[in-house]
């Protein structure tokens, strides 16, 4: 079970107070200062593995990023031998699916991934989407340990009113004491004599991986998302949320609006996409489908608020 920290196990509601699943990092923080970090790490280290020279490096990566702008919907970040989530849904997904897409492009006979893919399979990784995870998690915690989670400017406020209508429980991919430790600077803790009421982190809730239980896929707008989270799917089904809160549809919403049409429990589930500057035309088209019951975008976090208020009334 991920570690998960103030816990009431998720299996009695309060009348009248809701129950918030959130995601963290892209909806309460601005990714961009850590997406560049992890940006310079690739490179580097891509160059320092394979002994190539740095434009080199470039230079494939440039030819790489082309490709996988062109067909986003073809490249992401792999689990299970398939797309998890989409390489346009946010600039982390983008690292992890240009990894991926050396590997793709050196099956169809790209001559520079296939080079790389060969002198990197000579230093033992033969597996350039693990190393995109390796290296994605190498630049983040050097980030993180010099500069921490960039914090969107309204979180502590929102988070204050947001613990006011209900329970708050982040499921993160990122560790619990990372998430702890940064609201911590902003005054909100989850264990301890100081411990905030009402506010859970359950971490490494590995939304991404596909547990082929049984494998499925489902039809949002034009593109196919997988569903089969073992893992987030047993959270969400612990905590029974009133709300879930994201900011990348594949990773955040799919499995909610699913469990919605499907389980009795969710039956009243709303799913709150929060709009970032990366946030793809495909996943903003689908807040405003008739047929996806419960799927909101919204503009920023006072909006989600806006909408949780609403909510509460009525």
């Amino acid at each position: 079970m991920p570690a998960r920290t103030q816990c009431n196990q998720g299996s009695s509601k309060v009348p009248g107070r809701l129950r918030i699943v959130t995601d963290f990092d892209g909806v309460w923080t601005d990714v961009n200062g850590q997406a560049e970090a992890v940006d310079r790490h690739r490179e580097q280290g891509l160059r320092d593995l394979s002994g190539w020279p740095g434009a080199r490096i470039r230079s494939l990566l440039e030819e790489v990023e082309r490709a996988v702008r062109q067909s986003p919907h073809a490249f992401g970040w792999a689990s299970n031998g398939r797309i998890s989530a989409f390489a346009d849904e946010d600039p982390f997904l983008f690292h992890n699916a240009l990894l991926s897409a050396v590997d793709r492009l050196a099956t169809e006979s790209h001559p520079g991934c296939l080079a790389l893919q060969r002198d990197l399979a000579a230093q033992g990784l033969s597996d350039l989407n693990a190393l995109g995870s390796r290296l994605f998690m190498e630049a983040s915690q050097g980030y993180l340990s010099r500069c921490g989670h960039a914090f969107r400017a309204e979180a502590g406020e929102v988070l204050t009113e947001m613990l006011g209508l209900g329970e708050v429980i982040f499921c993160t991919n990122f560790t619990t004491e990372a998430v702890a430790h940064s609201w911590a600077r902003l005054g909100f803790f989850v264990d301890g004599p100081q411990a905030t009421p009402g506010l859970t982190i359950r971490g490494l809730a590995r939304k991404q991986e596909l547990t082929a239980d049984p494998p499925r896929q489902v039809s949002f707008g034009a593109r196919q998302v997988a569903v089969d989270r073992g893992h987030y799917r047993q959270a969400l089904l612990e905590e029974r949320p009133d709300v879930v809160i994201g900011d990348v549809f594949s990773l955040d919403l799919a499995l909610p609006l699913l469990l919605r049409s499907e389980h009795p429990d969710f039956l009243d589930l709303s799913s709150l996409l929060v709009q970032a500057s990366y946030t793809p035309a495909w996943s903003l088209g689908l807040c405003a489908d008739p047929t996806l019951a419960g799927l909101c975008q919204c503009h920023d976090l006072p909006a989600t608020l806006a909408l949780l208020r609403q909510r509460t009334r009525g």
